[in-house]
């Protein structure tokens, strides 16, 4: 397997975890700003090793709802990042954590089929291979000259 993808599917994991950590800290003890700033800037190299993947030759196809659930997520992310009031914190990050999961389970072995097949991203194309040489058409076989 591609190792960007390994890293991005690793890290995104962690990533889900750090969101929730975010919505307890502000559910506790109030809103972070330095914390929530620091998870959405990590969700945002994510994307980045992602989209690196995708370009990548010989990377596998996604779905394009993978990458609108992500951007989602990212954009509710900066909104509340900044953000010290507690109830806008913790909406931002939890409907966000919930599209990151939406995103997650588009190429999840136990997510939806119709996430799997619809609207999907070509990878790029590897290497075009030179065409293969063209054989002569067949022809009657060559009798040598008679020796006279």
């Amino acid at each position: 397997m591609n190792p960007l993808f390994v890293a991005h599917k690793h890290y995104g994991t962690l990533l889900l975890a750090l969101i929730a950590a975010v919505i307890l800290v502000a559910l506790i003890k109030g809103p972070n700003t330095k914390f929530q700033r620091i998870v959405t800037v990590l969700v945002d190299i994510n994307l980045v090793v992602g989209l690196f993947a995708i370009l990548q030759d010989g990377a596998r196809n996604i779905s394009w709802f993978h990458v609108i659930f992500a951007l989602g997520a990212v954009g509710l992310l900066h909104a509340s990042a900044k953000s010290e009031d507690r109830t806008k914190v913790v909406r931002g990050f939890s409907i966000a954590l919930g599209l990151l999961v939406l995103a997650w389970s588009v190429n999840a072995s136990w997510g939806p089929a119709f996430f799997k097949d619809t609207l999907m991203i070509k990878s790029a194309p590897a290497a075009v291979a030179a065409p293969a040489a063209v054989a002569p058409a067949p022809t009657a076989p060559i009798t040598p000259p008679a020796a006279k």
